[in-house]
């Protein structure tokens, strides 16, 4: 016997990692397995010896050439623009109402976020604002920085930039992005959220308000900017609690017919992937114990075989998976949901899906029971959303 190390040196493990095109999908997918199977050495090896990059894994795993989900997601975006800029709040709202915005009731993850953000405009414009306050902080420090001042704020060493820019550099930055840049990044989206000709707000740059805020805390703690920083994390995240489920249907129908176009396939491969891992075939396996030898080796369970198949993809395909399993068909000759009360519950009440959101699905056989026997075999879902823990800890930690 022994653990997935042992399973995978004695060749009783047969493991094949596949991932879209993207470049930091492939990255996670490289350093996973590195961590997995305790490799040594650099990314990009593991990333040529062990991740599969075919043309039939990314038509699988990644969504950008499907047209016609293009559409359908174009539609919710739309739906989701009129909707969530409402200037109507919470408390007066009816039940029918709350459900017109965000879905119905049972989208517990949902109808929380709302009734978090209570006014859909007002909680826009609060996020709006507070992005101003941040980008009026930003423009102050960096005139400090021009003034010659550089030794007011911590950091010193410049980062990149010529003349004019050694001025604006004057503070250590994630990734050697300067502070001139930082600024700038933040006033685009400033720009792009909220178009005040025509007094609209776009909701799809909510996300990247929610992403920017989670990137600064991280990793920019050391800029003393965190109590500006947790005021628009809070708010962005609230708002993006709302958008980003939706962005894949609005109505459990919706939900349903999006997940079906967009992981179709991945849905069909992890059945054949069930089908084989039933059945003795080893016509899948690549490498197999020689049991000539098998009396020199010190391995108590020869027979014994493993199959892992590790998908590694985009957010939208996680949130399209799990709806397909949590909203089955109404139809009368339809699959049931596989999930339990206790598992529709744990995702009702997962408000995002962070990086590293795992969906596991583990098939198991009990050999002593018959092999016509339904119960021989049993699977198990198993659900992580990833790193959700709030970025405040960093900012705690600088202190």
């Amino acid at each position: 016997g022994g653990g997935i190390l042992r399973l995978h040196s004695t060749f009783r493990h047969d493991l094949k990692i596949k991932t879209s095109d993207e470049g930091r999908v492939m990255k996670t997918a490289a350093a996973f397995a590195k961590g997995m199977l305790e490799l040594e050495g650099e990314i990009p090896p593991i990333l040529v010896s062990l991740v599969h990059k075919e043309k039939d894994s990314q038509h699988m795993l990644d969504p950008s050439g499907n047209k016609e989900v293009k559409k359908d997601l174009a539609a919710c975006k739309k739906k989701i623009n009129i909707n969530m800029q409402k200037d109507a709040d919470y408390d007066r709202m009816s039940e029918a109402e709350r459900e017109s915005l965000v879905g119905p009731a049972r989208l517990t993850s949902l109808h929380r976020a709302l009734k978090e953000i209570g006014n859909p405009r007002k909680t826009l414009f609060a996020i709006h604002s507070t992005i101003g306050k941040l980008v009026e902080e930003l423009d102050d420090m960096l005139g400090v920085l021009v003034s010659g001042d550089e030794d007011v704020i911590e950091g010193g060493a410049g980062l990149k930039g010529e003349e004019d820019d050694e001025a604006l550099s004057g503070i250590k930055l994630y990734k050697g992005e300067t502070l001139l840049e930082l600024t700038e990044r933040w006033k685009l989206l400033q720009n792009k959220l909220y178009d005040e000709e025509k007094d609209i707000f776009d909701l799809s740059r909510v996300p990247d308000v929610h992403d920017n805020v989670r990137f600064d805390m991280l990793h920019n703690p050391h800029l003393g900017l965190t109590e500006t920083l947790q005021k628009l994390y809070d708010l962005a995240k609230s708002m993006a609690d709302c958008v980003v489920p939706q962005e894949y249907g609005i109505t459990t129908e919706e939900k349903r017919d999006i997940g079906n176009k967009m992981c179709g396939t991945l849905l069909e491969k992890i059945n054949y992937d069930l089908a084989i891992a039933r059945t003795d075939n080893q016509v899948d396996m690549r490498y197999l114990i020689n049991m000539d030898y098998s009396s020199d080796l010190p391995i108590n369970s020869m027979g014994r075989r493993v199959r892992s198949r590790l998908y590694f993809t985009s957010e939208s395909h996680l949130h399209t998976l799990l709806n397909v399993l949590r909203f089955p068909s109404s139809k009368e000759d339809s699959v049931p949901s596989p999930l339990s009360k206790k598992g529709h519950e744990i995702l009702a009440n997962a408000s995002e899906l962070c990086y590293l959101t795992q969906v596991v699905i583990r098939l198991f056989e009990d050999t002593q029971k018959p092999s016509d026997d339904p119960k021989r075999f049993r699977v198990e879902i198993w659900f992580s959303p990833g790193a959700t823990a709030t970025p405040l800890h960093m900012a705690e930690l600088e202190r």
